[in-house]
């Protein structure tokens, strides 16, 4: 069941015309945020090097001039928010039921928008760094302004970048599971595709401003342990290259369980879902 709703969901983002809509503005963010950081660089300095694709991918994820941490979770809410809401709004979800039980439904449901939500966003950074591939040098990128897993940035940059993917496609996992849990709170379609978006910008915020009121280095960790740090500008922190995966597996599995326990509870108390 699950392989055949992962398909469905698949066909869905693809001829979804705001699936290319987003991926469109992504591409163009991308592209804005290296031409800012180009036009910080000394190009006309006859000894200045160019900078390698690898170092420019890493770059905007955040941190310093990067920027894509603000806007990949709205770009994941935005392509596959949609699909756990609109299908309780709609006869759908009544007659899933009646082919499965409870359980398996919300778990491949959820499971399938998951997996959908990853590879849309692997497919978007995969896109991007091909890209850059294709425009800027292959040389070996400084790491200057990255702390994060240096020796592999330096060593194997190819396997570093292809780390940052995976990170931000784990992170889709997440967020995908988020908006199942509000679209099983609440029945507003667009509650349901930004409030996770609120709740990424709000933590983060608040994360953030801890080094005001903690000194020393317990501010400073929940500073990195921040949605939007852990997004993109982990790549300024000195944390062990597995952490950033582990954070978002962590995160995932526990909203993956706790969007089918909610659903279970909201339907055996209210049935909601059938309304």
């Amino acid at each position: 069941m699950t392989y055949t709703l992962i398909q469905e969901d698949l066909k869905r983002l693809i001829t979804k015309k705001f699936t290319w809509v987003a991926i469109f503005f992504y591409l163009l963010i991308a592209a804005t945020n290296i031409l800012f950081i180009r036009s910080e660089e000394p190009v006309g300095n006859p000894y200045f090097t160019p900078t390698p694709a690898f170092e420019y991918f890493v770059m905007i994820q955040g941190g310093g001039s990067g920027v894509l941490m603000v806007f990949l979770p709205l770009l994941v809410t935005l392509a596959t928010g949609d699909f756990f809401i609109k299908e309780r709004r709609s006869s759908l979800l009544s007659y899933s039921l009646m082919r499965t039980s409870l359980r398996q439904y919300i778990r491949c449901r959820v499971l399938s928008i998951g997996v959908s939500s990853f590879l849309f966003l692997f497919f978007c950074q995969l896109l991007l760094f091909i890209s850059l591939l294709l425009v800027f040098p292959l040389t070996n990128p400084s790491v200057s302004n990255v702390n994060y897993a240096t020796d592999l940035l330096v060593h194997n940059p190819w396997i570093y970048c292809l780390l940052v993917i995976i990170n931000s496609a784990l992170m889709a996992f997440f967020y995908s599971c988020l908006t199942t849990i509000i679209g099983i709170i609440f029945q507003n379609f667009y509650v349901s595709i930004m409030f996770p978006y609120v709740c990424f910008i709000g933590l983060s915020e608040v994360f953030m401003s801890f080094p005001l009121l903690l000194d020393g280095e317990l501010g400073a960790l929940f500073y990195d342990l921040a949605p939007m740090s852990m997004a993109g500008d982990y790549i300024t922190s000195t944390f062990y290259w597995a952490v950033i995966p582990l954070y978002w597996i962590m995160l995932g599995g526990l909203s993956f369980l706790f969007a089918i326990w909610l659903f279970g509870w909201k339907f055996q108390r209210e049935k909601l879902l059938l309304l």
